[in-house]
């Protein structure tokens, strides 16, 4: 009995806001980042969203939600886009060791109590705002649509990953469970490509879903020819970790090589490359293989590559590839994720299963026996890469949100 009437009182403060908002809401778009700083395609996405809304509606208030100042809020900024900073704490985390029974509980005891208070600062933050919808970028962050839901305001969840296959990340309600919430959190679940729309649906059938490609503007060039005597040179850009199949490519290196061709690589991200150092010289490529740290700008090694890579286990869309193709580049890929959507086999670019280093070998070794084959791809791909305008993805974006 006490536990009931002590919940009246908030219920009936609740019931008030919500009424409250849905008589006098203003006209506001809050887009909620999980994080404060460049280094992915999420937050380049976030980013994008914030711009194709202020675009087809000039009208409105586009505030970009960040959890703690950065180079977000400060690219914000410098584009016209009112920031706010606000506490987004995170449902997902980084690989867990899993321990038994009371250690696990124990162990996200923490995320749970830091959870619980960003939920109430997000109603407090939301009422404060009065927006007319809030946007969630990424499955990582849910406070503010956990508000939102609570206060009757309309909520978009853009979905740009698949949390487990890609980043492995352990879930504080568990991966099934999280993906049933997004669904009752959200008016719709925006994903950045089908395969992420049907591993979302697979779980929760009865989501509302729509599939939006990132804009990927980046200058497209001619294909380049090969000089005589030029050895080919593949090109696979992005964080060196297991999932993004660095290893891979320099096993397929190895693997023309045993062959008789030599396949030039140069790796290009962020990480430690010493164990990919290691395995190149284990499998004797060490001269074939050149690694560097993270670049702001690819183009130095686009316009110096011949084929672009993407050897992720599970990539979620991908935005390298289609860089690579603007770039002029046909891209080796594997035929799992989201990269089928962008990669055609003998349009584009060439497919072989995700781990299969002698399939991608092959490929590759195809490409460069055939350097007529190499440039109609690479002329495909540079059409294939025009698909991702800007354009396209602000019409969409607006049509889904209701904002034409």
């Amino acid at each position: 009995m006490f536990a009931a009437e002590s919940l009246r009182g908030p219920a009936r403060w609740l019931r008030a806001k919500r009424e409250s908002l849905q008589n006098s809401t203003a006209s506001r778009v809050l887009v909620v980042s999980n994080v404060a700083s460049f280094g992915g395609g999420g937050v380049i996405g976030f980013r994008d969203v914030l711009l194709a809304i202020r675009a087809k509606r000039p009208d409105l208030d586009v505030v970009a939600v960040c959890p703690q100042r950065g180079d977000v809020v400060d690219d914000c900024a410098r584009r016209g886009i009112r920031t706010k900073v606000a506490w987004t704490p995170w449902w997902a985390f980084g690989k867990w060791r899993r321990a038994p029974g009371l250690d696990v509980l124990v162990g996200a005891l923490p995320y749970t109590l830091i959870l619980i208070p960003g939920i109430f600062g997000a109603i407090r933050f939301l009422i404060r705002e009065r927006p007319m919808l809030v946007l969630s970028n990424t499955m990582t962050i849910p406070s503010h649509a956990i508000a939102a839901k609570l206060l009757g305001i309309p909520h978009y969840w853009m979905v740009c990953e698949f949390g487990r296959e890609d980043h492995q990340l352990w879930f504080l309600v568990g991966y099934r469970r999280t993906i049933r919430l997004i669904n009752r959190l959200s008016d719709m679940v925006i994903c950045n490509s089908e395969a992420v729309e049907k591993a979302m649906l697979a779980i929760a059938p009865t989501m509302t879903t729509s599939v939006i490609y990132p804009v990927v503007e980046t200058p497209c060039a001619t294909p380049r020819q090969r000089t005589l005597g030029e050895p080919m040179r593949a090109v696979l850009a992005g964080y060196f970790s297991h999932a993004k199949g660095q290893q891979l490519a320099v096993e397929a290196i190895a693997v023309a090589r045993e062959a008789g061709v030599d396949i030039a690589l140069t790796l290009v991200g962020s990480g430690s490359q010493t164990p990919l150092r290691m395995l190149a010289r284990r499998l004797g490529v060490e001269d074939l293989v050149s690694i560097h740290g993270p670049a702001p700008d690819l183009g130095e090694y686009w316009s110096a590559g011949h084929v672009g890579l993407m050897c992720s286990q599970s990539e979620a869309f991908g935005r390298v590839t289609v860089e690579a193709m603007g770039a002029g580049l046909p891209v080796c890929g594997t035929s799992s994720g989201g990269t089928p959507e962008i990669i055609s086999a003998g349009v584009n670019g060439m497919l072989s299963p995700a781990g299969d280093a002698h399939a991608l070998a092959a490929n590759l070794m195809a490409l460069e026996a055939d350097e007529s084959l190499r440039s109609r791809l690479a002329a495909g791909a540079v059409e294939t890469s025009q698909r991702f305008r800007r354009d396209r993805h602000d019409d969409e974006l607006a049509a889904i949100l209701g904002l034409s």
